[in-house]
């Protein structure tokens, strides 16, 4: 399953409270969305392109993002060239 996800002009996803460094030096980071409820935080791998699946309570994602982080050894893209 593919996801968008809107990013600033960093190329940090919009909505990240927290970056997690993978094996390959890529991004893994914690959004929190603005669905108003506890559990409304994903992750996104900006490496592999890995991602939640659904929202949850901030700890619970926060852990999965760094299990990902952890294991993963994709590297970063390379930044578009417009």
């Amino acid at each position: 399953m593919n996801r968008e996800f809107a990013k600033d002009a960093t190329g940090v996803p919009v909505g990240t409270v927290a970056l997690f460094l993978n094996l390959g030096s890529a991004l893994v980071a914690l959004l929190h969305n603005t669905g108003g409820t506890p559990a409304d935080y994903e992750w996104l791998c900006l490496g592999c392109g890995a991602h939640s699946f659904s929202p949850t309570h901030r700890p619970t994602a926060r852990n999965s993002a760094n299990e990902h982080a952890a294991a993963c050894r994709a590297l970063p893209w390379p930044p578009h060239q417009h």
